[in-house]
């Protein structure tokens, strides 16, 4: 309790965590990738909280009252660091002019990442975010991005406008070994956005999957490997919560929930800097 008095009285800036972590992801000199997607944090008693609302647990399968975080995470091999966020506010707690939904908010993340300069090569989210305009702002500002499709998404195919499920049931996907599922990879037009690179793939156990990307020139394997990719922020998300106490502000004064984000992300980012290989650790 006293840590969550002091989160409403301490003078952080929250801009300024991120624009340490930030640095610390300009300071590794390379090209890493982007993934985006946002968190459920269940606070059940914060009734108060101007961000909380009723809302879909995908990992409870069920409503729960919380909180959404928008996070995006730049990575480089084990290196992983959330460089943006926001908390996401229903619209029945905010004035309507003042309303952004979680792709918004994620717009305006890319635009920080694009103005500071951050090297990433790709971005990588769900297809949650795979908003035509979305899509379209990506592409025009000189994004790579990989996402997913779902199954009754039409795409235009050889002249012929067909619902993506129904099209990969047609086609002949040949084993790749190498990835563990059988995949296949063409060009398709996505109405309201353009030409893309479509890969469908389906794994042992018969579930399939629809990857899309706006990278024409990229192989069936690099697309695969970059959705793949994504993971790490859902590794991220549930380090931060058993790890980092993501969920255990108890405050309901708003600048506080956002202190306690940032604090919560910078500790992982801590956290995981000092991991060691176990055959060097002393016990």
């Amino acid at each position: 309790m006293s840590l969550n008095r002091l989160l409403r009285v301490i003078p952080l800036s929250t801009r300024m965590v991120m624009a340490l972590l930030i640095s610390l992801a300009q300071s590794y000199g390379i090209k890493g990738y982007l993934c985006l997607d946002d968190v459920v944090i269940e606070k059940r008693f914060s009734k108060r909280c101007p961000w909380t609302g009723w809302t879909f647990s995908a990992s409870k399968g069920r409503k729960v009252y919380g909180l959404h975080i928008v996070v995006l995470l730049w990575c480089a091999g084990p290196v992983k660091i959330p460089v943006a966020f926001r908390l996401w506010r229903p619209k029945g707690k905010c004035a309507p002019s003042r309303y952004r939904t979680k792709v918004q908010l994620a717009q305006q993340m890319i635009i920080e990442m694009l103005t500071v300069g951050l090297p990433f090569a790709y971005l990588a989210f769900d297809c949650w975010y795979n908003a035509r305009w979305f899509t379209k702002f990506l592409n025009g500002c000189g994004v790579t991005w990989v996402s997913t499709l779902k199954k009754n998404t039409c795409v235009v195919y050889r002249n012929r406008k067909v619902k993506v499920g129904q099209l990969a049931r047609r086609l002949k996907l040949k084993w790749r070994e190498h990835l563990g599922l059988r995949a296949v990879a063409l060009c398709v037009y996505l109405p309201e956005y353009g030409s893309v690179r479509l890969v469908v793939t389906r794994n042992g156990r018969g579930r399939w999957e629809y990857i899309v990307t706006n990278d024409l020139k990229a192989d069936l394997t690099t697309i695969v490997q970059r959705k793949a990719s994504r993971w790490d922020i859902e590794v991220v998300f549930k380090d931060a919560k058993q790890l980092a106490g993501f969920a255990a502000c108890q405050c309901g004064v708003p600048q506080a929930m956002v202190r306690h984000v940032a604090l919560v992300l910078l500790t992982y980012v801590v956290l995981n800097e000092l991991k060691v290989d176990p055959k060097d650790a002393g016990g």
